[in-house]
């Protein structure tokens, strides 16, 4: 369970500085960058793979990733409210959580951000504002989580986001596609191996073979809708499919490389009791059919329940309590257990 998984102990898991020039939404052509530097022991969960890789101690709070860096642009072209195009990494545009501990309601992420989609992207991504409330993304990409290589195809990245009017409801669907596993296999001795790829010692820094037809497909469907100015639900939908993985071998067919699937279903609901304390509710089920995802092949479940108090404007406290299950699986309590209680907390300061 990500990031809070060193039990019993302090965890300093985001240092977190921002550099931005916003774009101009006008009608001039305007430039922008962004640069986002993560230190602490969140490190390692953005990791990208090729950049950094054994720098810092996994599990250490001495850790570094440069979370974004990209410049920017605005076209006043094709619509009356233009194109942006942004080029470098950046967050990935799908799902309801993210990796800044600001852009999620509760300190643990669920199972869908984990270990079913990516964290950030290479490549280079357009935003043509359709209408004010409707904004279509396009861009390529070189993968899931990873650094700059010659060697690497380049797969899509695309969503469609609506928000209304007043901004009651909200509606992003995401695609992403390409191939996701690597033109050689990756050292054996490596400390962090990316979600999704199995590690095989015999066949490390050989060529793969099969990397051109190893392509990832990824859907994820977000919905908002608030009830109330107390009430806001989040509803997250996620589909994948990966073709060919390499270690994932099937004793039927000769231990030929077998393809994967994983679905998964979330609920949030958040209550606003007041100007200090908010209420949060998440409830997931996650599917990972034979285990490429988690290594664990079965049903997850997860039901957290949280509170944000806000006694200061620049200070978030965040206690909760999760309970997580699986089906057909043992995949906690270093393999020995089906089910675990985790109480935790986190303070966010801001400035």
């Amino acid at each position: 369970m990500n990031p809070n998984d060193l039990a019993n102990e302090w965890m300093g898991n985001q240092y977190y500085l921002v550099l931005n020039q916003q774009l101009r939404q006008d009608g001039t052509v305007n430039f922008g960058f962004r640069i986002d530097a993560l230190f602490g022991n969140d490190w390692q969960f953005n990791h990208m793979q090729g950049l950094f890789d054994r720098a810092f101690q996994l599990n250490s709070f001495l850790g570094f990733d440069p979370a974004q860096f990209y410049l920017s642009v605005h076209l006043p072209i094709l619509t009356p409210r233009g194109l942006d195009i942004i080029g470098g990494r950046w967050y990935t545009l799908a799902g309801f959580e993210g990796v800044p501990a600001i852009s999620r309601p509760l300190l643990s992420v669920d199972y869908m951000f984990n270990y079913g989609q990516p964290f950030t992207h290479f490549g280079m991504l357009t935003k043509l504002h359709l209408t004010e409330h409707l904004n279509l993304y396009n861009g390529t990409i070189n993968g899931w989580d990873r650094w700059i290589d010659e060697n690497y195809r380049w797969g899509y990245i695309g969503s469609l986001a609506y928000t209304s009017e007043g901004a009651r409801n909200h509606f992003a669907l995401t695609g992403i596609w390409g191939p996701n596993q690597f033109p050689r296999f990756l050292p054996a001795n490596q400390p962090l191996y990316p979600t999704g790829y199995i590690n095989i010692p015999s066949l490390a820094g050989l060529p793969n073979p099969g990397y051109a037809r190893d392509d990832r497909t990824l859907l994820t469907w977000v919905f908002s809708h608030e009830w109330s100015k107390k009430l806001v639900q989040t509803i997250e939908t996620d589909q994948g499919w990966e073709r060919s993985i390499p270690g994932l071998a099937s004793h039927g067919r000769n231990y030929a490389p077998m393809s994967d699937a994983w679905y998964s279903f979330g609920n949030w609901f958040l209550y606003k009791f007041d100007d200090q304390f908010t209420g949060v509710w998440r409830s997931e089920w996650f599917r990972d059919v034979h285990g490429a995802r988690t290594g664990y092949p079965g049903n997850f479940y997860e039901m957290t329940l949280g509170l944000n108090v806000t006694p200061r404007p620049w200070l978030l406290i965040r206690p909760e309590v999760r309970f997580d299950w699986s089906q057909f699986s043992h995949p906690y309590d270093n393999g020995t257990s089906y089910h675990q209680l985790t109480i935790g907390a986190d303070m966010i300061f801001r400035f």
